[in-house]
């Protein structure tokens, strides 16, 4: 795959260019049958880019999601662009733009779902490898709107006991009849929404190619490094640290990922080592001025959200890179660079330093008593690519810490804000016009659309709402 064939188009559009003229007893590309786009190896592999471009949901993955859950936490600025979402107690079940997101998510679910219902009876028309690949790619396609379905519209995993508490509706199929009532699926629980996860990632991991020879492929296809990566975050939610320490390890040991040499570097160049995986754009899958993740965060551009005080208070803006070159100040605001190329910044995913960190964290969490010292080494490394100075923790609680303010100087804007205060148990602090928000309020998750209940009866509602 060659670097600018971008996962850009859909199935329609790809299947269009492999032909210069029209027959006219062919099928339109506008309309072309499951059977047709099933029916031979290279329209088998145009579907399976499909999934990419169902990805790119403008109200979710081309970087809508990530951005609500930062703006839900304390380093961006309330901003007027997104209604109430960000003031937590306001918000409604009617809000819109709640809505579009949830919708949008189960949008890209049904796209990967459809893909594997229309390709397993034809799976013997391609290799194994290829067959492998194709499932494993729809099932870490999944397992990522899940994710953030489950921890952004409920309660965090260990909310109870047992995490039996209301979580998303688990669709595991494409519908043949989109009107039938067996479509109106109640809400699974937490428990059983990260069990399906695990299960999908799993099998993601064993069937996913570890690699590609060409970059673009490696960042913007779903690798076993991105399925790792995945699984390593959703054994850290669980606070399963042993687990999330395994993954960790297993990316490190293959070798194929490295800390970048300064902190912009992955957000100028979006396929070095650091990259694990990223949702590809470029100009031909616009995601328009109002949807697009650097259209939001450019001061230049939109310019709604602003880098909030809080963050700038964690960060040496003397020496630290993470301020000098991926922080500007315009006007009387400062603002994040991580995207300036507008509507065609790639949405990072997983990036090789959150695995370093999540080592850490785990090695500090798994440790009885004391500073463990692989640990601070680890973010002093990561420190040293930025310029900041070393940590010198005296005791555990100070290293865990040093670690979340790591976590949260370096993962900032790429969608963990709020998700890193739920999954820790922290109440979100007063910030700007937003009072604090206690740790398992009914508003620190989003309520389920009113519009999905009214026409699913078996969707309850969250409380509060």
């Amino acid at each position: 795959m060659k670097k600018n064939k971008l996962l850009i188009y859909t199935l329609f559009a790809a299947i269009a260019f492999t032909s210069c003229k029209k027959e006219l007893y062919e099928e339109p590309f506008n309309s072309i049958s499951d059977e047709a786009a099933f029916s031979s190896p290279d329209r088998i592999d145009k579907s399976a880019v499909g999934m990419y471009d169902a990805l790119q949901n403008l109200n979710f993955f081309s970087g809508r999601i990530l951005i609500y859950a930062d703006i839900r936490g304390i380093d961006a600025n309330p901003n007027n662009f997104f209604g109430q979402m960000n003031l937590f107690n306001t918000l409604t079940a009617a809000d819109a733009t709640v809505g579009s997101a949830y919708q949008g998510a189960y949008r890209t679910i049904y796209e990967a779902n459809l893909f594997v219902k229309n390709f397993t009876p034809k799976a013997s028309l391609v290799s194994t490898e290829k067959a492998n690949q194709y499932l494993g790619e729809a099932k870490y396609i999944r397992s990522l709107c899940y994710f953030y379905l489950v921890n952004m519209w409920a309660q965090p995993y260990d909310f109870t006991t047992d995490a039996s508490h209301p979580g998303v509706p688990l669709v595991l199929e494409a519908a043949s009849d989109p009107f039938a009532t067996s479509n109106n699926i109640a809400r699974s629980t937490v428990k059983q929404v990260y069990d399906q996860l695990e299960a999908d990632l799993l099998d993601a991991e064993a069937k996913l190619p570890l690699t590609s020879t060409d970059a673009f492929t490696r960042v913007a296809r779903a690798t076993k490094g991105a399925a790792r990566a995945l699984l390593m975050r959703l054994y850290l939610y669980k606070k399963d640290y042993p687990k999330a320490l395994e993954y960790a390890n297993t990316i490190i040991s293959s070798g194929i990922y490295a800390l970048r040499p300064s902190p912009e570097v992955p957000f100028r160049n979006y396929l070095t080592t650091e990259s694990i995986f990223s949702v590809a754009f470029n100009g031909g899958d616009n995601p328009n001025t109002n949807n697009a993740i650097g259209q939001h965060y450019g001061a230049s551009r939109r310019g709604d959200i602003s880098v909030a005080e809080e963050y700038l208070t964690i960060l040496n803006t003397t020496t630290d890179k993470r301020f000098l070159n991926l922080i500007e100040k315009v006007g009387t605001n400062y603002w994040t660079t991580k995207y300036n190329a507008g509507t065609t910044d790639y949405v990072p995913v997983s990036r090789y330093v959150e695995v370093l960190l999540t080592k850490a964290e785990a090695l500090a969490r798994n440790t009885a008593t004391g500073v463990n010292a692989e640990a601070v080494g680890i973010i002093n490394n990561i420190r040293s690519t930025s310029g900041a100075d070393n940590i010198a923790p005296a005791t555990k609680d100070d290293l865990i810490n040093l670690i979340l303010r790591e976590r949260r100087i370096e993962l900032a804007f790429e969608g963990h804000g709020i998700l890193e205060f739920l999954r820790t148990r922290r109440n979100i602090p007063a910030h700007s016009i937003v009072p604090e928000q206690a740790w398992g309020s009914n508003y620190v998750i989003f309520p389920i659309p009113k519009y999905d209940m009214d026409k699913n009866p078996n969707l309850v509602p969250n409380p509060g709402y």
